[in-house]
């Protein structure tokens, strides 16, 4: 029998996505502050102490935007291990741009960002109506594009921003419907 989650959004067979509390703020500070971590973002650690964090978080939680979701990832025991975002939301072209972090370094390589990742892509497409999602990862990072492509992602282009080379994936609500779906797409 299965326990339903507290905020529950979707879940897989070892994870969970639900909305964010107050409680993750503690988790998502150390996260967004560690260099190792924010290197995967190409951005700089949060250089702000956890009180003026902890009053930007309570605003987020108090009045969300409609351009974008953010969502708590938790392992088969209910601990919060990362994060994963849906944003630059587009309601005309029903499409968003996927963001996620695995913040505890030792959930790394287990397969839990693919499940998240895919368990969020079949929630938007098939659930909630979105056309494509899409995002870019740093070209370098093999791992985050083995991830999206297990999760059904596929490249079409490349970028680069910042002094940063990206690779742009995308995956679309047709490819669920397509014999090609459990084969892989070129």
């Amino acid at each position: 029998m299965t326990t339903l989650v507290q905020g529950e959004v979707a879940r897989g067979p070892r994870i969970v996505l639900r909305e964010k509390r107050l409680g993750d703020a503690p988790a998502d500070y150390r996260w967004r502050s560690t260099a190792e971590l924010s290197r995967f973002d190409a951005a700089r650690p949060l250089a702000m102490t956890y009180q003026q964090y902890l009053a930007l978080y309570r605003e987020e939680l108090l009045y969300p935007s409609p351009y974008r979701k953010s969502l708590a990832i938790e392992d088969e025991q209910g601990r919060h291990i990362g994060n994963i975002m849906y944003y630059n939301i587009d309601a005309l072209h029903r499409e968003a741009e996927l963001g996620i972090t695995i913040g505890e370094t030792e959930c790394w390589g287990r397969g839990y960002g693919t499940e998240a990742a895919r368990v969020l892509v079949e929630h938007l497409l098939l659930r909630l109506g979105f056309r494509r999602i899409y995002l870019k990862t740093l070209d370098w990072n093999e791992r985050a594009r083995r991830c999206f492509q297990s999760a059904g992602f596929a490249e079409y282009g490349r970028t680069t921003r910042g002094g940063n080379a990206f690779v742009l994936m995308e995956c679309r609500q047709e490819w669920f419907a397509s014999p090609e779906r459990d084969e892989g797409r070129a």
